[in-house]
């Protein structure tokens, strides 16, 4: 019962400050300032009263400041801007009001933000309730980050134009960086400021690598122990059965990712300066950013032509599309690939032979699909578009540019060619590459290219007669047959969906219309034109497809399935004309 006046607790403190949030940027600011100020000393009151109650039940008092020092500093640092916001109006004249506005707005919406973060940190205690329930935690987790991600975007000091994105807009745009897909509604390059684009960069380092396994990480940097509900979520995202080497698998992703993308970002420094006019400090955040939103294979680029500039720039061109290959590829056969190697290579120095051991199944099965599809794609891309949208580059170029696209149909979202010149053909090929995507466990989206090649695998079987699906002389359960067709069917269902919604409110060819709810599923972030004319509707259903496509279609069925016994009862087997 204490939990649950507990859980209530925090979630009224969340829904109160959510509201002040939309009064103060709203065009009701000035009228309800009154009634906002009160909310805002609610909100004050309830997060002290908080502190305080945990404060007084804990039964040893340093083992609490030591366990929620960072906690307690957030609180700090919330109430002294709080001081400061209301404190800096006392004794002004309407004229030194006006010359301190823009302070005002600043240390106002740092202030909003903080209660935000706030409100999530404290809902600690409610989250854990339902970490016993790993797809769950999952998508609610993902659906904090997001709305608090919109409610960042919000603030009139993240856009260059005075006030901020619309709710809508900063939601869409939000979605898009969560779920590293790449659509945007507003020009990423022009709209936002510094501070949006850092945003923009956050949200999208967290979505790539899951909000869970920055979380988890953090726990286990600082030692601290780890529930064994907490273990089996983390074993959940990470698909790993074994459990006793989770803190390493961690350290192992965290170190990898960050490892790559600041190999990328000085690999990209410097064709960045040339682009940023020789600024430093400039092209040092546009290679960062680039590294990072090609890594997690998010599209988002800080130019207006996406990266067409560099179309014939070989060193961008590679640098950007190997780190969209590494992580679209996953984590699991990344970590499988380093160990093979580093066996073989010290096993080389010590001049003895390599111990037994091979590259995994799973490993070998994402590599040979993804250059299946990588080959294919660039000769079907160059093939269809080499007298059209590459038919004034030259040759070099137009293999260049036909690579490169084949490799951001990996759920990836960069460009180097307009995408609406393009032709019906290429968008229908392009339209099945996106929706096959990338590999389980990667930064990318699709319904993977593990699941496809399942099915393959028992179509195949069943043209040969039956038996068992197999795959490189190995049988594949028929667990996960089921989950392939089941992640298949729900691909199809979605996009099938979405594509009907689109056409009912969009005015736009049915193969465009296709093609945007693919690449919203697929996480892609491609676009021939139509994202930034949606209408409401269409925005809505394109946020939609975005978030079941960054989740999964396994994560969402579990997360909204039933849990409990199976029946007991054995029914009489039918027989059902096919």
């Amino acid at each position: 019962m204490k939990k649950l006046r507990s859980n209530v607790l925090v979630v009224v403190t969340l829904i109160l400050s959510v509201i002040t949030l939309f009064i103060e940027q709203s065009s009701l600011a000035a009228d309800f300032a009154f009634y906002s100020n009160i909310l805002d000393f609610i909100v004050l009151f309830l997060l002290l009263f908080e502190v305080y109650r945990d404060f007084a039940e804990a039964k040893l008092r340093w083992l609490y400041f030591r366990r929620n020092i960072l906690s307690l500093l957030f609180v700090l640092a919330f109430v002294v801007l709080f001081v400061y916001n209301k404190l800096i109006y006392v004794g002004r004249s309407p004229d030194d009001l006006m010359g301190l506005s823009l302070g005002v707005v600043i240390v106002r919406n740092i202030f909003i933000l903080l209660k935000t973060f706030s409100r999530i940190m404290r809902l600690n205690t409610f989250v854990e309730s339902i970490s016993v329930h790993p797809a769950q935690t999952i998508l609610f987790s993902f659906l904090l980050v997001i709305l608090t991600g919109a409610l960042y975007l919000m603030a009139p000091f993240t856009t260059i134009s005075p006030g901020g994105l619309g709710f809508l807009d900063a939601l869409f745009t939000s979605t898009s960086a969560v779920c590293v897909t790449g659509l945007i509604v507003v020009d990423t390059a022009t709209v936002f400021t510094f501070w949006g684009h850092l945003g923009i960069l956050i949200l999208i380092q967290i979505g790539g690598l899951s909000i869970m396994i920055i979380s988890y990480f953090t726990i286990f940097l600082f030692r601290r122990q780890v529930s064994l509900e907490e273990k089996l979520l983390i074993s959940y995202m990470l698909s790993e059965k074994d459990m006793t080497n989770l803190a390493k698998n961690l350290r192992t992703i965290i170190f990898s990712s960050f490892f790559l993308e600041a190999a990328g970002a000085l690999l990209l420094y410097f064709p960045m300066k040339g682009a940023a006019g020789g600024g430093s400090e400039s092209a040092l955040f546009l290679a960062v950013f680039h590294a990072v939103s090609a890594f997690c294979n998010a599209g988002f680029a800080l130019f207006s032509d996406s990266l067409e500039q560099f179309r014939g720039m070989l060193s961008v061109n590679l640098v950007v599309a190997a780190l969209i290959i590494i992580g679209g590829i996953s984590f699991a056969v990344i970590s499988d690939l380093r160990h093979f190697f580093s066996v073989r290579i010290v096993a080389l120095f010590r001049r003895r032979r390599p111990g037994i051991g091979s590259i995994s199944l799973n490993s070998r099965l994402v590599l040979v699909g993804t250059a299946v599809l990588l080959l294919s794609g660039t000769y079907l891309v160059y093939g269809l578009e080499h007298t059209g949208a590459l038919a004034q580059l030259p040759l070099a170029q137009q293999y260049l540019s036909a690579f490169f696209q084949s490799v951001t149909l990996r759920t990836a979202g960069f460009n180097t060619i307009p995408f609406d010149s393009l032709k019906s053909p290429t968008l229908l090929v392009m339209i099945v590459f996106m929706f096959i995507g990338a590999a389980s466990g990667s930064t990318a989206g699709g319904v993977k290219i593990n699941n496809i090649a399942i099915v393959w695998a028992y179509i195949r079987s069943v043209l040969r007669g039956g038996g068992q699906a197999t795959i490189m002389r190995r049988s594949i359960e028929p667990e996960q047959v089921n989950s392939a067709f089941l992640v298949l069917l729900f691909g199809v269902s979605a996009v099938f969906g979405g594509t009907i919604l689109l056409s009912a409110s969009e005015r736009a060819p049915l193969d465009r219309i296709l093609f945007e709810a693919v690449s919203a599923f697929g996480t892609v972030g491609l676009s021939t034109g139509i994202t930034a004319g949606l209408s409401s509707m269409g925005k809505w259903v394109i946020i939609s497809l975005m978030f079941m496509g960054r989740l999964g279609p396994l994560t969402i069925l579990a997360a909204v399935s039933r849990q409990g016994k199976r029946s007991p009862v054995a029914y009489p087997t039918g027989n059902i004309s096919t």
